[in-house]
């Protein structure tokens, strides 16, 4: 029931934010997407996972800078079950970001050698999961980011990360130390036969403390990727509807040591999005 609520509720915020955002927008971009995949992991087991996901995604310009919203809903079909249940556990993954460009606030551009822009880039991640370790995250995450001046979409930003969550296996919710973060975004387009994207983000999060065990963290390396081809436009309707290949890379997910089964994660996946 809890999972249902939340998934609601934060569907129709971003939905609401997703309006007000298109009507002050400079530039946007809003999809629903779909992936598919069979090789996922969760910590504590080597046992492959089902996973469908249904995801909710807007970007927008507006006048200082660019703002992001987006909503994982995910459902396990075996492998990771619902607590206490038979049935395959149900997440909600929201994200939201803003960065502010300094070229854009100033008036002048802030373009010099391989760089595009810089910027700020400040916002939270929050998750809920119905699973026996019963996720409750939040995540809050600033710090600058550069714009490479490439053909495409390509940044990197040396952020802040403070994560607080929840373990029911443990029985406490945990106050994690604040982390280092990497983070790259990247965007391509190419010809593949067919108008194509190469897109994805690419994290590496730094030692966090301890866990909810009173374990040493590890450092986390998080990456996920899609090749889409945009089908639509072979039917006259080009940017409206992709599908292609997905691929998640993750090595100590969570920030558990590699010790532990089912950290380390190499999932291939299949995509679609319809742009709107």
């Amino acid at each position: 029931m809890r999972i249902r609520i939340v998934s609601k509720l934060a569907t129709c915020a971003v939905l609401s934010a997703c309006a007000a955002g298109a009507g002050a927008a400079e530039w946007s971009d809003a999809f629903i997407g779909y992936t598919y995949g069979t090789k996922f992991k969760e910590p504590g087991s080597d046992a492959d996972v089902k996973k469908q996901v249904a995801t909710l995604q807007y970007v927008g310009g507006y006048k200082y800078g660019v703002n992001f919203f987006a909503v994982d809903m995910l459902a396990s079909e075996e492998n990771n079950n619902a607590n206490n249940s038979d049935r395959g556990a149900h997440e909600v993954y929201v994200t939201y970001s803003n960065t502010v460009s300094f070229g854009k606030v100033s008036g002048k551009p802030m373009k010099f050698g391989p760089i595009r822009d810089v910027g700020f880039q400040f916002g939270f991640d929050f998750n809920s999961k119905n699973d026996a370790f019963g996720a409750g995250l939040t995540k809050y995450i600033a710090g600058p980011k550069v714009e490479f001046d490439v053909p495409g979409l390509l940044t990197l930003g040396l952020l802040y990360y403070k994560e607080n969550n929840n373990n029911s296996l443990a029985g406490t919710h945990v106050n994690f130390d604040a982390a280092p973060r990497l983070a790259a975004v990247w965007s391509f387009d190419f010809n593949a036969g067919l108008p194509a994207v190469f897109k994805g983000w690419g994290t590496w999060t730094g030692e966090k403390g301890k866990d909810g065990f009173g374990g040493d963290t590890a450092a986390e390396t998080w990456t996920e990727m899609g090749l889409l081809w945009d089908v639509g436009s072979a039917a006259g309707t080009p940017k409206t509807f992709y599908a292609g290949l997905g691929y998640q890379y993750i090595k100590n997910k969570f920030g558990n040591q590699p010790s532990l089964a089912g950290t380390k994660v190499s999932a291939p996946s299949l995509k679609a999005e319809y742009h709107f």
